[in-house]
């Protein structure tokens, strides 16, 4: 825990750090390509940011450092990673061949700001397991749970459900992201470190989740393979127009999803782990 803290304050301060030292690239950047600042002299602004931005670079380095060697392999296998340095190389190449002699200001300048853009694309860590369900599986379950429901009200019960062509295919695109759920979790890290929990007493945090990951990769495959087994059911129900297979597939979409979140998310839940076992959501 004390790691993770001490990775979090880092990640703080380097992030901190670049942002400072960035600004002061824009600002000199941009009275490079003669926008802003005409008060000053190229000369003048360069010299009085030339001492900040290196004590705002070192502290970049030195965090940046750092980061990396708390998780250096992943950093090493990440493409994205080494593009950033070689962005980074040709930024210190251009600062030195080009805006040291200042003899093409605006080129230089011009140059910095796209260099630093991309270093900045880049630099985006890869999507995490948090980040795909957010972004994917979430609104994807919510809307298949939501397409087929046993509806009391003042008019009596009856059943809601798909009724005209459009809906169906909507919700046959749905399930086909829960389907393709393995290859979009696979190989990716649990949630960053700052991504903690609001309640740590019921729910793990990234760490711990990374940790039950790691340790039997396989397992953690096997059940998304399980809710791609319930999602490919439930696409078959689709096709076939046959709403009570619809709604056995869609409840074995929710155990499969209940399953993964039992094992990774809140594991010491104890009443969610006795919820699941009334219900029948097993490990299977």
């Amino acid at each position: 825990m004390i790691e993770s803290y001490a990775y979090l304050a880092i990640l703080a301060l380097h992030v901190t750090a670049l942002a400072l030292f960035g600004g002061m690239v824009v600002v000199t950047d941009l009275r490079l390509l003669g926008l802003g600042m005409s008060g000053y002299s190229v000369e003048e602004v360069m010299d009085g940011l030339r001492l900040p931005k290196r004590v705002g670079l070192a502290v970049v380095l030195i965090t940046g450092g750092l980061l990396f060697a708390a998780h250096p392999a992943e950093s090493a296998n990440n493409p994205w990673f080494w593009a950033k340095i070689a962005l980074l190389v040709l930024l210190a190449a251009n600062g030195l061949m080009l805006r040291r002699k200042l003899e093409r200001p605006k080129l230089a300048g011009a140059l910095s700001l796209l260099l630093w853009t991309l270093v900045v694309g880049v630099a985006r860590a890869p999507a995490t397991i948090k980040d795909v369900m957010h972004s994917m599986i979430d609104p994807n379950g919510d809307a298949v749970f939501e397409s087929v429901q046993q509806i009391s009200d003042e008019h009596g019960s009856y059943q809601q459900a798909p009724r005209t062509e459009a809906e169906w295919a909507e919700l046959r695109q749905r399930l086909a992201v829960l389907q393709a759920v393995p290859g979009l979790v696979e190989g990716r890290r649990a949630a960053r470190l700052r991504d903690r929990s609001k309640n740590p007493q019921s729910e793990s945090q990234p760490e711990e989740i990374e940790r039950a990951v790691d340790a039997d990769r396989a397992s953690f495959q096997r059940r998304a393979r399980k809710l791609q087994a319930a999602a490919t059911l439930a696409i078959q129900a689709v096709d076939a127009r046959d709403t009570p297979a619809l709604l056995g597939a869609i409840d074995s979409i929710d155990k499969a999803c209940e399953n993964c979140h039992l094992h990774y998310w809140y594991p010491n839940d104890k009443r969610a782990q006795q919820a699941a076992k009334e219900d029948g959501v097993t490990d299977y």
